[in-house]
């Protein structure tokens, strides 16, 4: 069975359903929970109005992402779940892979919106990435409304 749980977190509904789905996962089972945020420097998955080259933006990402990760670890404190955070920049999915291949991740834990048509291969890439290049399986947890 699964040792380390990762769970990827945007602080969006989707990504927090995510988390949700994750913690109880970890809690069912006594497992590990590794809970990341990538700060996105690529403008093919990021916020293209953001430049995280400017001081003033980079700082308010990093704010964000300290909100969206306490957010995620107050769960995993409720849950009783032993937990650990990162926080890096880069690529979504590169740095998704990254963490679950340095940490021995052996499940990733991903929410989507759980669209169709155009929709869903645009705000699918990041999934889709992850799941090409995951070095272990992959659990999409859809957003079901």
């Amino acid at each position: 069975m699964f040792e380390k749980i990762m769970v990827a977190t945007g602080g969006s509904p989707w990504s927090n359903n995510a988390v949700g789905t994750a913690t109880r996962l970890a809690a069912d089972i006594n497992r590990e929970l590794h809970i990341a945020h990538v700060l996105e420097d690529d403008p093919q998955y990021g916020q293209p109005d953001l430049d995280p080259s400017e001081p003033q933006v980079k700082e308010q990402m990093e704010e964000t992402g300290r909100s969206i990760l306490q957010q995620a670890t107050e769960r995993a404190e409720q849950a009783g779940v032993t937990y650990t955070t990162h926080m890096v920049w880069g690529s979504i999915p590169e740095q998704l892979v990254h963490i679950a291949q340095t940490e021995g991740c052996d499940l990733i834990v991903m929410g989507t919106r759980h669209l169709t048509g155009d929709k869903r291969l645009m705000t699918g890439r990041i999934c889709n990435a992850v799941l090409a290049t995951s070095p272990c399986p992959v659990l999409v947890v859809p957003l079901v409304q």
